[in-house]
């Protein structure tokens, strides 16, 4: 029987199954449905009232994913929340440490480095465990927060909430939130350990850092909740895989207090270094664009940010609008 909601079920059990075992547990579904359908409506078509019946008797997609995943009740956070989880904590947890080594490799371009290769070796290593754990502790918070709060995940609960099967343009990238969340890493990791990587050199050769490093480090709390609301964003894409009202609003809320913070960070302290403006001015001194352009240099990126921002919120937002009319279309 060819059903709409047969087909968003079956999705909803096998769309974070491994790839391998996905299509043969689509398959062994479907037959174990059409076998349930045959036995309950014989040789009549089934309605939809058979077929919510005959779902309704095997079980939520979530404790199905569970019996063909083998992953029920290995954690504190329990069903339907763990498989979810694991699977975000899995790849925050990689994008963590490609991005903590992206960062590293700068701060040793930039001249932060041992005097030995092998310290060079154990700073490195103990970046990544940090990074490990820092990626767990936010993801595991996250999901036990949602656990004991009862926020839905997705609409996978009951037949009535099914997410439909997206089409191609509908779904989110799952290289696309990743390319995001080890951005993010990198941001905050390179602003923390080595800012001095941002640098000017004049005509002379004299080379000025942009950025105070004492003044950057001094608010880290604003770079990495910076950076954690990114992260948050692109980990909500990752759940969904496709543009709905949720990622929407997650992606608005964080976009908004990431425009927030980067207001307070770039209007309410001196980051860029004086010496460096005074520097480049001695070039520019028939240029007076070029001056105004250096004097403002903090506004000039705090509205850099803001722009992309608000592209972002609203590219996401007209994105999730389209998606819902091609679904109430159908």
């Amino acid at each position: 029987m060819d059903s709409e909601l047969i087909r968003r079920y079956v999705y909803a059990v096998t769309k974070r199954l491994p790839r391998k075992s996905r299509e043969d547990v689509a398959k062994e579904l479907n037959t174990l449905i059409a076998d349930m359908l045959e036995e309950r409506c014989g040789q009549v078509l089934p309605t939809e009232k058979d077929v919510r019946v005959v779902l309704t008797e095997l079980g939520t997609p979530a404790e199905l994913y569970d019996q063909y995943s083998g992953e029920g009740k290995k954690c504190l956070i329990g069903p339907p929340y763990y498989a979810t989880y694991l699977y975000v904590l899995r790849i925050v947890t990689i994008c963590a440490l490609i991005g903590t080594t992206l960062a590293f490799a700068l701060s040793v371009i930039a001249g932060e480095r041992e005097n030995y290769w092998f310290l060079e070796v154990f700073k490195w290593i103990g970046m990544l465990f940090s990074a490990a754990v820092a990626a767990f502790a936010f993801v595991t918070a996250l999901f036990a927060f949602f656990y004991h709060k009862e926020i839905p995940l997705d609409g996978s609960t009951g037949l009535d909430n099914l997410p439909p099967v997206p089409e191609k343009r509908d779904r989110i990238s799952k290289g696309e939130s990743i390319f995001g969340i080890v951005i993010s890493v990198v941001f905050v990791l390179v602003l923390l350990c080595c800012p001095q990587i941002f640098c000017a050199v004049t005509e002379n050769g004299e080379v000025y850092p942009v950025f105070h490093p004492q003044a950057i480090r001094g608010t880290w709390y604003l770079i990495v909740f910076f950076g954690l609301a990114g992260i948050a964003g692109e980990a909500v894409k990752l759940m969904d895989g496709r543009y709905t009202r949720r990622v929407m609003i997650t992606v608005i809320v964080s976009d908004l207090l990431s425009g927030i913070c980067a207001s307070w960070w770039l209007l309410g302290h001196e980051l860029v270094n004086a010496e460096m403006i005074e520097a480049l001015l001695g070039y520019t001194q028939s240029n007076e664009v070029v001056r105004i352009l250096f004097t403002n240099i903090q506004l000039l990126l705090w509205g850099l940010i803001l722009v992309v921002l608000v592209i972002d919120a609203v590219t996401v937002a007209v994105k999730t609008g389209r998606t819902e009319e091609r679904e109430e279309g159908k």
